[in-house]
């Protein structure tokens, strides 16, 4: 919305400057960035028929009579130092209800001031977990409450964002987004990988590990100067990384590097190639979250063996051990 309106204050201020560019010309312009009138001045015309197919009148209030309202949280990768202002504020407020994802970090929750529930949300129950959601959400939503439904790192990547939308819109009400730090940048960041660098990447792909109903999402074709970002699919690393090298064509040198609880004092890098990454995750214990990054990026920032030059695998990153 700041956009437009930036746009289309500008476009007030400079069309009648432009040569040839009539009061017609304007109003043309004018209405095909405004779904109504407001904030257009008084002499502009609006074309009904130029509005935008997406419409506020054709969706649900935002607040219920009862009071009841729903707002969509991203809490980032897990330090609350790397949380919104917007998002600190929703959840340090007490009167508010949360539902919060599994795998938000402790230091996030014990920032809650009000209640809260946590969804149990374990593989192999994901959707027995989700419908548990939303019956918190609407019971919430009955007893007039604001509730926060907050989610890890970003609501709309990779987060059911869009799902929960639309289901809340069954419930009569419009949801409210408030954005999130994606693990997606984040994660390589905290964890000293760059996730383009010239010469090494020029393009970075996000992927889920797992697809509707647990399938194996569609893979992406090897580029030597590409980086691909695997949100959520450190339980499938091994089937991952195979089917990467015999049906991607990838290199089974390709460097992988695997950042848990990024942003967290538990924060920990494994690194290793696409041979033996499946076995340092299970010598380290790796879990969710991390996110696993794979391409020529990941070894860029690290150090290399002093003796052989060779890429050091293993854990190179151990925020625990530092901080003990």
């Amino acid at each position: 919305s700041v956009i437009l309106a930036l746009t289309l204050t500008l476009s007030m201020a400079f069309v009648p400057c432009l040569p040839g560019f009539s009061s017609r010309n304007r109003e043309s312009y004018v209405a095909a960035f405004a779904d109504d009138n407001s904030g257009v001045p008084s002499g502009i015309k609006i074309d009904k028929s130029n509005k935008s197919n997406v419409s506020k009148s054709n969706l649900p209030p935002s607040t219920l009579p009862n009071g009841g309202r729903i707002t969509l949280v991203g809490s980032g990768p897990g330090d609350p130092d790397l949380l919104t202002v917007a998002a600190y504020k929703i959840i340090t407020d007490p009167d508010v209800l949360i539902i919060s994802d599994r795998l938000v970090s402790k230091e996030i929750l014990d920032l809650i001031q009000g209640e809260y529930k946590i969804a149990r949300k374990l593989p192999g129950c994901a959707e027995a977990a989700q419908e548990e959601i939303y019956r918190w959400c609407k019971e919430g939503l009955d007893a007039g409450k604001h509730v926060i439904r907050l989610k890890i790192g970003d609501p709309f990547v990779f987060g059911r964002g869009g799902e929960e939308i639309l289901k809340f819109r069954e419930h009569g009400v419009e949801a409210k987004v408030v954005p999130g730090v994606s693990a997606a940048f984040s994660a390589p960041l905290l964890g000293s990988i760059p996730v383009t660098h010239r010469g090494k990447s020029n393009q970075v792909v996000m992927c889920t590990g797992y697809g509707r109903n647990g399938t194996s999402p569609d893979l992406i074709q090897y580029h030597k100067e590409q980086t691909i970002v695997f949100l959520m699919a450190v339980g499938r690393l091994r089937e991952l990384c195979e089917r990467l090298i015999n049906m991607a064509g990838y290199p089974s040198k390709t460097p992988v590097g695997i950042i848990q609880n990024a942003g967290c004092p538990n924060q920990r890098t494994v690194v290793g190639n696409m041979e033996n990454i499946a076995d340092l995750a299970e010598e380290y214990q790796v879990k969710a979250p991390s996110t696993i990054v794979v391409g020529e990026v990941v070894n860029v920032l690290l150090e290399s063996d002093s003796e052989t030059g060779e890429p050091v695998y293993g854990l190179i990153q151990n925020m625990t051990a530092q901080a003990l």
